[in-house]
């Protein structure tokens, strides 16, 4: 089990925890000067290969390169400490990492922020960039009277939207966790305990790399890839007594004077009443009868009052408020560009007098996770069970560090690199996603016999020790062979997902419908690769996917013997894009037909609805 990136995280809480800020931040102007560029540089350069490094050494190196660049700037003049950090509960307000948002230098979380803004970044340059027919969807909701420069942020705002919804798997909103009070009195939050939760059991590395995330998941998501086009999100809670926590509703965008509403539960926008646009919360406003239908049971008899009394909660992690990543946001343009921070005290500002929305805080959500991850490396410190079956199913980097060629084209995939490209004329073929991809896969009927076959073993090359018994040895060979499996499942669903994006709908449909799903496939002879010419970047076949045998652990129970998941993990994503795959090559009906059977094994009420809106068009 590998969490190093956990205890990456963790190690600068836990240095920060406590600590108070020093650094009293005068506003100077910032002057006109050359300044030392290369330890920025530096530091860059380790950012963009934090993918294939060691994120332990590189995180240290960074925060020096960091360190030594920013003592050489000015404080930035604009930047101020956000009042609506008081809004957070003290239990959050009051750790190291919110106690140095006016430092100016750098931390170790830093890194690993920065390198999720990286890809961040990425994706939501590509998306812009490449425009392709299923993105297009929800183009007709747009509601008309805009100005061109509002249409354009509108569309990229939908294809955000769009993106975040087919890649990033629902999981179901956890309730929280009720947490008794111990003998002296004192109540811990079931983060604090290390407890998962409603929207903060993931970091935003979990969300992207494993493609799966509730529904306030996906929310945060979206704000930060929003952000790199300069529009705000926030989310609508619902009002609460005083020091009650809001509840989150629905998303919401700010393009021109009005906030546009989104559904990130069912994946759809919210449409006003007659179907015809995306509506505003002013028409909302306008139309409590209809309004009432979209809020919660417990609220609808008080529509108008609900409406009045909202609350705008934002999306406002500690480093996007923090000083020292407001001096380095100014200093990242051309292709490193980055939006790293938000003004929520302006955006909060913009909700109060030109929406209405009397009282905004930060969402609290990210914070939590901060306490979260803190008190899960405690529980794994102990040998908690639980705290290790949870890392296993949600955060199984194990599985890609053993699969490298998985892990890498996981990661160049947010870069958009899918194919086999050169970093100069003539220099060597870099492999692209998808060629990388296709080497993690191993063929099935190598994977059925590797238990059994010794010729199979040998060109695997696991040969069993002389002091190995067979029972342990057998033990070591169906860990390994499951790995096989769960490798091959996430890379072909993966493949099928990348040429969605590029716009290769009939490969992605094969991919998705009979190598991700298996639909029509005969699972008791169907054992060979897919056909070569279904990838552009075909894999080598001298590349053979590369996993050293797993050491079992003998005092655990004995692992199944498995040749292929029953069902795939990403079943609900694969079916949902492979109905849209058939959506964008023109087959509604084929498309309406997969959403329909969906509905046989889950509520599915998003497909649902999906459905009345093809039925529409």
């Amino acid at each position: 089990m590998n969490v190093k990136h956990v205890f990456l995280v963790i190690a600068g809480l836990v240095m920060l925890s406590g600590c108070r800020d020093r650094s009293q931040v005068s506003v100077s102007e910032i002057r006109p000067r050359e300044t030392e560029s290369d330890n920025l540089q530096t530091a860059l350069t380790i950012i963009d290969g934090l993918d294939d490094a060691d994120l332990s050494q590189a995180t240290s190196t960074c925060i020096y390169n960091l360190n030594q660049w920013i003592e050489k700037h000015d404080d930035d003049p604009q930047w101020v400490t956000p009042s609506l950090l008081n809004t957070l509960p003290i239990h959050l307000a009051g750790t190291g990492l919110a106690n140095n948002v006016g430092a100016k230098r750098f931390f170790p979380p830093d890194v690993n922020y920065l390198h999720e803004m990286n890809w961040v970044s990425e994706i939501a340059r590509w998306i812009q960039a490449h425009e392709v027919q299923h993105r297009k969807i929800w183009d007709p909701y747009i509601p008309s009277g805009l100005e061109e420069s509002e249409q354009k942020k509108f569309q990229q705002v939908l294809r955000m939207f769009d993106w975040t919804v087919r890649n990033i798997q629902l999981n179901p909103l956890l309730d929280y966790p009720q947490v008794p009070e111990n003998e002296a009195g004192e109540t811990k939050t079931a983060a604090e305990l290390g407890l998962p939760g409603p929207g903060y059991s993931l970091s935003m590395r979990d969300i992207l790399v494993f493609g799966r995330g509730d529904w306030w998941q996906r929310a945060r998501l979206l704000a930060l890839l929003a952000r790199q086009v300069d529009v705000q999100i926030v989310l609508l809670g619902l009002p609460a007594e005083f020091g009650e926590r809001k509840e989150p509703w629905l998303t919401a965008f700010l393009v021109g004077d009005e906030l546009y509403l989104l559904d990130l539960e069912d994946g759809l926008p919210i449409f006003t009443r007659d179907g015809s646009a995306i509506v505003t919360l002013n028409q909302l406003r306008e139309d409590t009868e209809y309004a009432a239908t979209l809020l919660p049971a417990g609220v609808q008899a008080n529509a108008e009052s609900t409406l009045q009394g909202l609350v705008g909660l934002i999306e406002a992690d500690v480093m996007s408020v923090s000083h020292r990543m407001a001096i380095l946001e100014k200093y990242l343009t051309g292709t490193r560009q980055m939006k790293l921070t938000i003004s929520p005290n302006t955006l909060s500002r913009n909700l109060r007098t030109e929406h209405a929305i009397e009282k905004s805080e930060i969402w609290m959500t990210t914070y939590e996770y901060y306490a979260f991850a803190v008190a899960l490396n405690q529980r794994l410190s102990a040998g908690d069970s639980a705290a290790i079956q949870f890392i296993r199913e949600k955060h199984d980097y194990q599985m890609l560090e053993d699969m490298f060629q998985l892990k890498e084209g996981r990661y160049k995939s947010f870069r958009g690199q899918f194919d086999d490209y050169e970093l100069e004329v003539g220099q060597e073929t870099q492999r692209g996603s998808k060629t990388l991809l296709m080497a993690s896969r191993l063929a099935q009927d190598k994977i059925e016999t590797m238990t059994t076959d010794r010729q199979v073993q040998e060109e695997l090359g696991y040969i069993r020790p002389d002091e190995m018994s067979i029972s342990d040895w057998q033990e070591n060979l169906r860990r390994t062979k499951l790995t096989f499996v769960r490798s091959k499942d996430m890379a072909s669903y993966l493949i099928g997902m990348i040429h969605m994006e590029q716009g290769n709908y009939p490969d992605a449909i094969d991919w998705l419908e009979k190598r991700t799903l298996q639909i029509g496939v005969d699972t008791d002879t169907e054992t060979q690769q897919p056909p070569v010419a279904l990838a552009p970047n075909p894999a080598d076949t001298t590349q053979r996917p590369a996993l050293p045998l797993l050491p079992g652990v003998i005092t655990e129970n004995a692992t199944p013997e498995i040749n292929r998941l029953e069902q795939s993990a990403y079943d609900a994503s694969a079916r949902y894009n492979l109905a849209r795959c058939y959506l964008a090559v023109g087959k509604p009906e084929r498309a309406a037909e997969l959403l329909t059977e969906s509905l046989k094994v889950s509520s599915g009420r998003g497909n649902a609805k999906l459905i009345k809106v093809i039925e529409q068009q």
